[in-house]
């Protein structure tokens, strides 16, 4: 039989167990609720225009509001893959890694569409999608426009991997929300699943007892 080679927690009965873990989750409980106040107040934020910029897909010219289709609104993530890189930012694919199959099919009905935005050429994310079997998501080039310097997704020739979250009316399209560093952590189901573990992500930021398994962050 396998076992853990790491140091563990301490072993109670069930009555203490059970009393431990209800203390935790009326906490959690707690952070639920905060939560939802977070979310009510950003979905009171204002909005900004935004220009129709004109990517590069696959199939060659594609516009911003092209990325919508027959939806509303848009969650683009900007993909860290710098011009001479050949292969993409590793947490950026790891997110990516995190999308469902069948993410489109599961957006649809709250009329929003996801797509990848980067630097490099399409011939590069071609290649890089091609390689992590990501058919079922789009991918775009802002190679020839200056998508990611005017919005703050490359500073100093050095990218900025986050979110852009997009509404489209009838007077145009708008950036409703925007988020990076950790607050793309949203969109990260496996890191949910492992924070739920007892060991966490085992990254050496967590605040874990000691003993614990922890590896550089990120790293």
């Amino acid at each position: 039989m396998l076992g853990t080679k790491h140091a563990t927690p301490p072993v109670v009965g069930r009555d203490d167990y059970e009393r431990t873990l209800a203390q935790q989750v009326e906490v959690e409980k707690e952070l639920t609720r905060f939560g939802d106040r977070v979310s009510a107040r950003r979905r009171r934020l204002p909005m900004t225009p935004i220009e129709d910029y004109r990517f590069v897909g696959v199939d060659g010219p594609v516009r911003l509001d092209d990325l919508f289709g027959d939806r509303s609104q848009l969650v683009l993530q900007s993909f860290m893959f710098h011009p001479d890189w050949d292969d993409g930012c590793p947490s950026c694919t790891w997110a990516a890694d995190n999308m469902p199959r069948d993410l489109d099919r599961l957006l649809a009905p709250r009329s929003v569409a996801f797509a990848m935005v980067s630097r490099a050429r399409i011939e590069k994310l071609q290649a890089w999608r091609q390689r992590r079997g990501w058919d079922h998501l789009v991918w775009v080039s802002s190679a020839e426009t200056t998508f990611n310097t005017d919005w703050g997704w490359t500073v100093d020739e050095q990218d900025q991997p986050g979110y852009s979250y997009m509404l489209r009316t009838d007077d145009g399209i708008f950036l409703t929300y925007r988020t990076q560093r950790r607050g793309t952590e949203a969109h990260l189901p496996v890191a949910a699943i492992w924070d739920r573990t007892v060991y966490g992500r085992q990254q050496d930021y967590e605040d874990s007892p000691q003993g614990w398994p922890q590896d550089p962050t990120y790293g």
